[in-house]
């Protein structure tokens, strides 16, 4: 799995022009899509059918190239399930938090549906499962980011304190590099994770790239 930003036409266009780069450091090339999935966003039901590639100079692997708001084997965007994390870090019980995610109803304009607690409950329990081993990994990467050492204030809770670390990381990212101007937080964790952000188990934090190659391959 690697992930990517952009539209699928720049996705394409930096495929073919061999601008993505395999986990092993190789250049990934054309190899089909993967199948299609219908995932719920805030503005709706969307599609996607990501592409594939392989690396034709490096390991041969092939991988999905999934978009950067989605996550792996997740029926709802990246960003909904983000804004369950900074709901539950903020204080509120499981029930409030999938209240609050109001999507809207597929065939019915004007109305709107809440996430089941149940799915909220998954996301929440899983975050909190690895908040502490999310927030080590993601410090540790601070200081190739911001070399200045920046601080990460204590943000009250274990998966607070994990989104408090991804948020300094994907500020630093924004600063150092250009191309990362506008890179948003769930799309930073997916790219450190491949993903897998809430996949058991978690992964190493590495992304397809290195930190200093992660722009040529994330537009703004």
């Amino acid at each position: 799995m690697v992930t990517v930003r952009g539209s699928e036409e720049s996705v394409e266009a930096r495929l073919q022009a061999g601008l993505l780069a395999c986990w092993c450091g190789g250049t990934l090339r054309p190899w089909g899509w993967a199948r299609p999935r219908r995932v719920a966003t805030f503005a709706g039901m969307a599609g996607a059918r990501p592409r594939r590639g392989i690396c034709r100079d490096g390991c041969e692997k092939t991988h999905v190239l999934l978009p950067a708001w989605l996550l792996s084997r997740r029926r709802y965007a990246a960003p909904v399930i983000f804004a369950a994390l900074a709901l539950r870090a903020a204080g509120l019980k499981t029930a409030a938090v999938a209240a609050r995610l109001r999507l809207p109803s597929p065939g019915r304009p004007g109305q709107c549906w809440p996430v089941p607690a149940s799915t909220a409950g998954s996301w929440l329990a899983r975050f909190a499962s690895r908040a502490g081993q999310l927030r080590q990994a993601l410090t540790g990467l601070l200081p190739l980011i911001d070399p200045a050492g920046r601080v990460v204030a204590p943000a009250g809770s274990p998966a607070g304190d994990a989104l408090a670390a991804l948020d300094a990381v994907t500020a630093g990212l924004r600063r150092g590099f250009a191309g990362l101007a506008t890179v948003t937080a769930h799309e930073v964790a997916a790219h450190l994770t491949g993903g897998l952000l809430l996949a058991p188990p978690l992964p190493p934090l590495a992304g397809n790239t290195t930190l200093a190659g992660l722009a040529a391959v994330c537009p703004s």
